[in-house]
């Protein structure tokens, strides 16, 4: 139970006590240090700020996650094979989403910690407006954490009243579908199962059938959308779609509603791309505090252009399009599709603490004014990871502190033993290059994609890696990479710029069957390029609805990457192209690739007209390995300067006063105490599960 549901006189009676001892503390201190500073109107006004400072404090929520034990969370397809669970998970979902927004444990106000609507959650304090997610900072990575951790908790407390709904004689099969109920995640990159569409029909259908008290009944999906009521509530002060007042995917009009089903034929193109994406972070070895930030400072003494955070911002993306909730910062946290998408973040990062695992956060400076902090404050794994209190008595959880997911009492399928091996053979059964062929994009009306195939001798890996102010429009805006001729939507290739996208999208189905042409906004086009056999992949900077960083004027650069390499293996098998190294791919690339940055309502622009925009191509030699207990050596990245697209000049990157540097030396944070320290890891019954020293 939260610490703010317990019983009012308990709590009064406790508030006194402390109120006397803080009294008899102060006049103590009066009498023998500063006889002559304390009025009694000082010492009223002393009174009442410790009252209110310990009412607030006691009426805290303690993030603790599930409270029974140690259990997995399971990919949504696998949750949903245990029926009772996963009919409770729905009802629980359900529950959630309709309590009333003024419960700090609501979906409405959990959600809005992210972003919007800007308020303070759980009397945490608000030193700036704006949200509490550290995008593009060093703790982007653990600061989720917890964060999942207390979503985990309202569904589980959710799920427990809709047990006790139910009659007593069927509360028992009940109680057993909650013990080790997790909120599940949704694996966009691996292969989904033969016969099944990229995305699962549980998180596109718009109504469910569930086992309610009174028998089978047909409810809203609340893996589907979530929604405000009958129009968006003031205090959130902006929405998308005017203010469209349910979550949209990659949102068609007349009426406005989700086109859930481009999302899944996206889905099923991009996949193969984020596949890749996983496989090369995976084999990299790279420092975790590298590469779980896009932040483009912490880059600067690797070669890998990638992060787990890039390829978080361009799943954002795919599905929110040009006008969608997922395609904006501070309203993401909204669609239900937002917590199924991070709880497989949070699971790849702590598979990759596995395979490096004497490395985690490195010191940071906070790039903007947020909620909890100031721009240019220095962060690092002692960092109190705010508004998320580990106690009682207002104690923040740290990254240290979350290190170990089993804290919140859950752990993946991949990381059951801790063991590296265990991992490893996971990243190459789902990730590795090479998969079943894929003939149509599952079920639409688009062209075969190449899946890739296994890494050989001589082999390299090559990218189109893209840096960009994260916040320079006032939404997100995606580069669109193609291998051969880019598709005939009306306008020329980026080589050739014109402006503005004003072709018409060609027809797609919407969810509800309604024939669309996928325009939006102000009539320029929201073409849907993943339809195209020349169509290599995107890649996202996932803004907020309004363009800068916060009161800072300095650009947050962030850098991911567009892997070519399956489509190049595709061109050699064609005989296209006579092999992957760079010597035959560069001249081929120089002829071939092109790309498009569409913006806000479909909007193209000019890649010159983008400030702080760079991309390049890079490519790296691969050692592949035969075993499935190995993962191939990913060698440094070169530049191919002759593979010259717009926008790839040369550029030398000066880091600003608010960048993250791998060597920013580490500030102890105000009023916050380091010291080396042994943490010892338990699960919420007390039990010890292992020790780890950390500090300084």
């Amino acid at each position: 139970m939260v610490a703010y549901s317990k019983p009012q006189g308990f709590m009064s009676m406790l508030l006194t006590v402390f109120v006397l001892l803080q009294v008899t503390a102060a006049f103590s201190h009066n009498a023998h240090s500063h006889p002559a500073h304390r009025s009694p109107a000082a010492m009223d006004a002393h009174l009442q700020d410790t009252r209110s400072m310990l009412t607030a404090r006691a009426g805290r929520v303690t993030t603790k996650g599930a409270p029974d034990g140690q259990y997995p969370r399971l990919e949504i397809r696998d949750l949903k094979k245990n029926a009772d669970q996963w009919n409770l998970f729905l009802l629980a979902m359900e529950r959630f989403q309709n309590k009333p927004k003024t419960d700090p444990m609501s979906y409405y106000q959990i959600s809005g910690i992210h972003g919007r609507p800007f308020v303070q959650w759980d009397n945490a304090g608000l030193k700036h407006t704006g949200g509490y997610c550290p995008h593009s900072q060093n703790v982007f990575g653990s600061w989720h954490r917890p964060y999942l951790a207390v979503y985990e908790q309202a569904v589980y407390l959710n799920a427990q009243e809709v047990v006790a709904s139910f009659p007593k004689n069927q509360q028992q099969r009940w109680q057993k579908a909650l013990t080790g109920l997790r909120i599940p995640y949704y694996d966009w990159a691996a292969e989904p199962p033969r016969g099944e569409a990229a995305i699962p029909t549980s998180m596109r259908d718009q109504t469910v059938s569930v086992t309610k008290p009174q028998g089978k009944v047909t409810i809203r999906n609340p893996l589907y959308s979530y929604t405000w009521g009958a129009s968006l509530p003031s205090e959130m002060g902006w929405g998308p779609s005017n203010g469209f007042a349910t979550t949209l995917r990659r949102p068609v009009s007349n009426p406005t509603r989700s086109n859930n089903n481009a999302v899944n034929a996206i889905f099923g193109q991009a996949r193969v791309g984020w596949r890749q994406r996983i496989f090369a972070i995976f084999s990299s070895k790279q420092p975790w505090g590298y590469a779980s930030t896009a932040a483009y400072g912490v880059k600067t003494s690797r070669s890998n252009a990638d992060s787990f955070e890039s390829i978080h911002d361009d799943i954002h993306g795919t599905v929110g399009g040009t006008d969608g909730h997922m395609g904006y910062l501070d309203v993401a946290a909204f669609d239900p599709f937002f917590w199924l998408h991070h709880t497989n973040i949070d699971r790849l990062l702590s598979m990759y603490q596995l395979i490096v695992p004497n490395t985690y956060v490195v010191p940071g400076k906070v790039n903007r004014d947020m909620a909890q902090w100031n721009a240019g404050q220095t962060t690092d794994a002692n960092t109190p990871l705010v508004p998320f209190t580990k106690d009682n008595r207002g104690g923040v959880y740290s990254s240290n502190d979350v290190k170990e997911t089993r804290v919140f009492g859950y752990y993946y399928p991949e990381t059951q033993s801790r063991n590296a091996k265990q991992v490893i053979q996971a990243v190459n059964k789902l990730y590795g290059m090479g998969e079943r062929q894929m003939s149509k994009r599952d079920g639409e009306d688009a062209a075969p994609i190449y899946p890739g195939r296994p890494f050989q001798a001589g082999d390299y890996d090559t990218v189109l890696s893209v840096v960009g102010d994260k916040y320079a429009m006032p939404g997100s805006y995606q580069v669109h990479c193609f291998l051969g001729a880019q598709p005939a939507n009306g306008t020329a290739p980026s080589h050739l710029p014109t402006g503005l996208v004003n072709g018409t999208a060609p027809t797609v189905k919407p969810t509800n069957g309604t024939a669309g042409n996928g325009t939006t906004g102000n009539g320029t086009g929201n073409y849907e390029y993943g339809f195209d056999s020349s169509y290599v992949g995107s890649h996202t900077f996932l803004g907020g609805s309004v363009a800068g960083s916060g009161n800072g004027t300095a650009p947050t650069l962030v850098e991911g990457c567009i892997p070519i390499t399956a489509a190049l293996q595709e061109k050699q098998a064609n005989g296209e192209l006579a092999s992957l190294h760079p010597d035959h791919v560069e001249p081929y690339i120089k002829e071939n690739l092109s790309y498009k940055i569409i913006g806000p309502n479909g909007q193209e622009f000019v890649p010159g007209d983008v400030a702080n925009f760079h991309v390049q191509v890079k490519s790296c030699e691969v050692q592949p390995t035969t075993s499935d207990d190995e993962l191939p050596e990913f060698k440094d990245y070169i530049e191919l300067p002759r593979a010259h697209l717009p926008a790839s000049t040369p550029w030398t990157y000066t880091p600003g006063p608010l960048d993250t540097t791998p060597d920013t030396p580490a500030e102890t944070p105000e009023g916050y105490c380091v010291s080396q320290q042994t943490i010892r890891y338990v699960d919420p019954a007390g039990n010890f599960l292992y020790e780890e020293v950390t500090g300084m």
